[in-house]
């Protein structure tokens, strides 16, 4: 899975409207065990709470290279 595609599932499940601040070329490949971990996460749940929500986002902008 490209991380573009990652990014994309992982802001879909999230209900990200704007998917514009987060892209998937502002990703390098150095952080894809990170990214690949976030997206596991994401997917094997259910539901997310509000503040898990913001927890992903803010650590899917800390893995930013760009």
């Amino acid at each position: 899975m490209t991380i573009e595609q990652m990014i994309e599932a992982i802001l879909d499940k999230l209900n990200i409207i704007n998917k514009g601040v987060i892209k998937a070329e502002q990703f390098d490949g150095s952080k894809n065990k990170d990214l690949k971990e976030i997206y596991d996460f994401v997917m094997m749940r259910d539901s997310l709470s509000l503040a898990e929500v913001d927890a992903i986002v803010d650590e899917l902008k800390s893995l930013k290279t760009v």
